[in-house]
């Protein structure tokens, strides 16, 4: 008789710990949706912004032809480079997901949920890699060759406490051919890493909006 008091007891308390390891996954679900939202709300503005200075940089093939084929202003480039210069890094809601790796939170979810969860973190991941590495740097080379192609009057001029703020200048040396054409191949290197980065912002925010929905439809996750 004690044996099986013992053995219902141990049954009884492994019940609970159950039903409160299920309570406490639900509750990292819960708060991982919530980071979801977030991180889709950031995605819709990212795009927005990328959208923005791709319709800037769809200028550059006109003022390319204009500084290589005739020997009038130049002055196309700088706007070129104000829309390019200018970048907003993606910034991910992931304390939940910090949690889960960290606190041992994964081991109370189910397999396909930690599964779902583990591939969004590595598209963040790789997200996060493309952005530091291929999308900066890109952005860095166009920077420094932009700065090659200023004569000073016109750099002079771009800083607002500039007495010269008010001139219009000329932006680059229309005679040096070949620099010319290394920035405008640094441009369009760059164009494409914005291209990119709006694709993988694309992917990341259907895979959220997949993850939101089956939450809610599963646990009721709002």
């Amino acid at each position: 008789m004690i044996f099986i008091a013992v053995m219902m007891g141990f049954f009884a308390e492994t019940i609970r710990e159950g039903i409160s390891d299920r309570s406490k996954g639900r509750e990292y679900i819960k708060s991982f949706v919530q980071d979801l939202k977030s991180d889709t709300a950031n995605f819709s503005y990212l795009a927005a912004f990328d959208k923005r200075k791709a319709e800037g940089l769809s200028k550059m093939s006109p003022c390319y032809d204009t500084i290589t084929n005739s020997h009038g202003t130049d002055g196309c480039v700088l706007p070129l480079v104000q829309v390019a210069s200018y970048s907003l890094n993606m910034n991910f809601t992931d304390g939940t997901l910090q949690q889960l790796k960290n606190a041992g939170g994964f081991r109370l979810l189910t397999k396909a949920d930690r599964d779902s969860i583990d591939a969004y973190d590595h598209e963040v991941a790789a997200y996060r890699n493309f952005e530091s590495t291929w999308f900066q740097e890109s952005q860095n080379v166009m920077r420094t060759n932009f700065v090659k192609l200023l004569n000073f009057k016109t750099l002079d001029a771009m800083f607002p406490d500039s007495s010269q703020a008010h001139i219009v200048l000329p932006a680059a040396y229309p005679n040096n051919k070949a620099l010319i054409n290394e920035f405008f191949n640094d441009l369009k290197l760059y164009e494409g890493a914005n291209k990119f980065q709006g694709v993988m912002l694309t992917k990341l925010k259907i895979r959220a909006t997949m993850l939101i929905r089956h939450f809610e439809r599963e646990y009721g996750a709002e």
